[in-house]
């Protein structure tokens, strides 16, 4: 068994964490623009592009990210390669499954 892809795991839940919120963000900017009626000068603006909008939010979720201990990782990978890493199957799928149902809630 070998570990791979993870990054690639970790970028496509970040995507969809983004898709979530920028749906909330144009649904709350369009509440916000009909509230409005368009009677307010408003001004100078500033608007940041979508893709900044990404990278900004990106940024947050690396932050809230859990630290990687490169040397847990080193030690598990070659416990996985010796065949001496004891893994309760049932225990995982139990933390995975509830894993799962708490991220359906963002």
């Amino acid at each position: 068994m070998s570990i791979n892809n993870v990054g690639a795991a970790l970028y496509s839940d970040a995507v969809k964490v983004l898709d979530s919120t920028r749906k909330a963000d144009s649904t709350r900017k369009g509440e916000s623009a009909a509230a409005d009626g368009g009677s307010r000068d408003r001004g100078d603006q500033v608007t940041i592009s979508s893709r900044g909008n990404d990278l900004g939010r990106l940024a947050e979720l690396a932050k809230a990210a859990p630290e990687i201990r490169s040397e847990r990782v080193a030690e598990l990978k070659s416990a996985l390669e010796d065949g001496s890493l004891n893994v309760d199957s049932r225990e995982l799928a139990a933390k995975m499954f509830k894993e799962m149902s708490l991220e359906s809630w963002f």
